[in-house]
């Protein structure tokens, strides 16, 4: 058994009544794991938005 977890979509589609289950570009959001056309941008018909510069320059390096 491997310990390889398998990260796909979790987005419900309602009409279809399943999961996307989605596999490729997923990323871990809030709400779950979602796949680039289920993010919440993408639902509520919004560009995704620009990377921001990460880790505040006033903060001190995570001990």
């Amino acid at each position: 058994m491997s310990d390889e977890t398998i990260r796909e979509c979790g987005h419900w589609d309602g009409t279809g009544r399943r999961l996307c289950r989605d596999v490729d570009e997923v990323r871990l959001y809030t709400i779950g794991l979602r796949c680039p056309r289920h993010t919440p941008a993408a639902l509520n018909h919004r560009p995704e938005p620009t990377p921001g510069p990460g880790w505040p320059a006033h903060r001190k390096e995570a001990a």
